[in-house]
């Protein structure tokens, strides 16, 4: 896989590509495991690494500097934008758990919850996931893909002490933001999503992982979820997947 820089300044060029050389070992290993064990077949021909200005608005409009497509994977590796991000789901939160939160983000933003990242966008190239014939019925259950990507991602370059650190962050996130952006189904994670702010963007984000992580532990591992995931959809989807799974839909 090619490494392209898409840079403001000649600085910023060399923070990224040392980056760049950082990850590769472990960035390459993951691959070959996304290959081997997820069946992710067609994979991006190049991950992009790029300012947070450029990725949010010159190459698109998503908010949150980490997309991917057939052709590439955009990524900003800069850890204090990313700092900065989930610092920003504090905005106008009271109570306890505060104050843990911050002193988490504060301090966990490192090459391991960065390359998680990158892991979450090349798993979402796995061909466990069923292709549909419209966006309608993918976006249907979208909940349920950025969920299971982002525990592969996190399951493979993260350990498994920094693994349930983040899922007890992710837990304390939902609960401090479900009166404000809760009540709702997973099923509405979608295109809406990514016009709110950055809290409720995560906050869909969050849930959906912790969801995720529910099915692993209820079902014995990843392989297992995605079996029963792909027996709903060749019955043709008749009930939402939040149905088919009997998940609780709140917070």
């Amino acid at each position: 896989m090619r490494y392209l820089y898409a840079v403001k300044s000649g600085e910023e060029l060399r923070a990224y590509e040392a980056a760049a050389r950082r990850f590769r070992p472990r960035l390459e290993a993951c691959l070959r495991c996304l290959r081997e064990e997820y069946g992710a077949r067609d994979l991006p021909r190049t991950i992009l690494f790029a300012g947070r200005e450029t990725a949010t608005e010159l190459l698109s409009s998503i908010p949150v500097p980490a997309y991917t497509n057939e052709y590439r994977v955009v990524f900003c590796p800069d850890p204090a934008v990313w700092r900065d991000i989930w610092l920003r789901q504090l905005d106008g939160l009271k109570g306890e758990g505060v104050s843990e939160i911050r002193a988490y983000y504060e301090t966990c933003v490192d090459d391991s919850r960065l390359l998680s990242i990158l892991g979450h966008e090349l798993a979402h190239h796995s061909h466990w996931f069923p292709d549909f014939d419209d966006s309608t019925a993918r976006e249907a259950g979208i909940w349920f893909e950025e969920g299971m990507v982002e525990y592969i991602g996190r399951r493979y370059f993260l350990s498994d002490r920094a693994f349930a650190r983040e899922a007890r962050i992710n837990r304390l996130l939902v609960e401090l933001l479900a009166p404000r952006y809760g009540g709702h189904p997973l099923e509405d994670f979608g295109a809406k999503t990514y016009k709110g702010d950055y809290a409720s963007i995560f906050f869909e984000y969050w849930r959906s992982f912790l969801a995720a992580n529910r099915l692993v532990r209820r079902f014995g591992g990843v392989r297992e979820v995605f079996r029963s995931y792909q027996e709903w959809a060749e019955r043709g989807r008749k009930e939402t997947l939040e149905e088919w799974f009997g998940i609780d839909a709140h917070p």
